[in-house]
């Protein structure tokens, strides 16, 4: 991925996750300031525990 690719998706997955009303990742670090693996494992988990909370 290009940094300009990399930026695109961390803005993407910060805007998205903030709709979700999530502001910090699990270890209180702001998602303005993680890693764009970090974004993705913190997307990943928030959806996976929405997921199960319907059943």
């Amino acid at each position: 991925m290009s940094d300009v690719e990399v930026k695109q998706r961390k803005e993407h997955l910060i805007k998205g996750l903030k709709r979700l009303g999530i502001y910090h990742t699990s270890d209180g670090r702001k998602i303005e300031d993680c890693s764009l693996y970090t974004l993705e494992w913190t997307n990943i988990s928030v959806r996976y525990g929405l997921a199960n909370e319907s059943y």
